[in-house]
């Protein structure tokens, strides 16, 4: 059986990635916090699942880096599409009911 992509997988790693993008952009280009400087901390919440494992095993990504946030971002959207994916097929399942 060939491998069957998952629409609502595809559309909420789309989503995803437009809001990560957005996020990363907007982190970018802001002037700073004012009195509090929490530059970086939007790019390690958008990319928690990679960036939080990496942290803890002591590797420190350099999110100011455009290889290292595209790639923390494309794994986090992988993640998003196998969630969504996984969701699509348990409601289809519920809806098809046990004898089918």
């Amino acid at each position: 059986m060939p491998f069957a992509l998952s629409k609502v997988g595809l559309v909420l790693a789309a989503i995803y990635i437009a809001i990560a993008v957005w996020v990363v952009i907007s982190e970018r280009t802001s002037p700073g916090g004012g009195w509090i400087s929490l530059n970086g901390m939007a790019s390690f919440l958008i990319t928690f699942p990679v960036s939080a494992p990496l942290e803890i095993m002591g590797a420190r990504p350099d999110y100011q880096k455009n290889i290292d946030i595209g790639g923390a971002v494309l794994v986090c959207a992988a993640l998003v599409y196998f969630v969504g994916a996984g969701l699509d097929w348990v409601i289809a399942q519920m809806l098809r009911g046990p004898d089918s």
